[in-house]
């Protein structure tokens, strides 16, 4: 179809949306389970860097950073769940702008989700090399205890 052919009041829809009350119902409760579950995912994050902290402190530097790593992987995931839980509420709010808030929140959704396959396709990858380490280790590597007897 071409542009000339499209009907004018069918021209901005997207610019003209609005969402039934019902619907904006709908929005409103997800966007209030995303911003509980992004401050809880913020909390969570502090929490892990305090505990890093107090790893390090007791000596067990490598525990304290491996910590850290995982405290700082809720930091986005917090920042880009609470950002939609916003962009959905900025939705419910107003009138005239429900597909620009759409929008938002689904760009944050898909940063959220992005990051959390790339997360799911490093511990598959970790678990898997783990895994494969521990049976060479344990079942095929000769029994002069090369693999667990590492330091004597």
């Amino acid at each position: 179809m071409s542009r000339a052919s499209v009907p004018p009041e069918k021209e901005k829809v997207g610019a003209r949306f609005e969402f039934d009350e019902d619907q904006k119902d709908a929005f409103r409760a997800l966007a209030a389970s995303m911003s509980f579950v992004g401050v809880c995912l913020m909390l969570f994050g502090v929490l892990l860097g305090v505990f890093a902290i107090g790893a390090v402190y007791s000596g067990f530097a490598l525990n304290g950073g491996v910590i850290v790593a995982v405290a700082a992987a809720y930091a986005p995931a917090a920042w880009w769940t609470m950002s939609a839980g916003r962009s959905l509420s900025g939705l419910v709010r107003t009138r005239g702008g429900d597909m620009t808030y759409l929008m938002e929140a689904v760009g944050q959704m898909r940063l959220l989700f992005g990051f959390a396959r790339a997360v799911i396709i490093v511990q598959a990858l970790l678990i898997s090399a783990l895994t494969g380490v521990f049976v060479w280790c344990t079942f095929l590597a000769d029994k002069a205890g090369r693999c667990w007897n590492v330091w004597g």
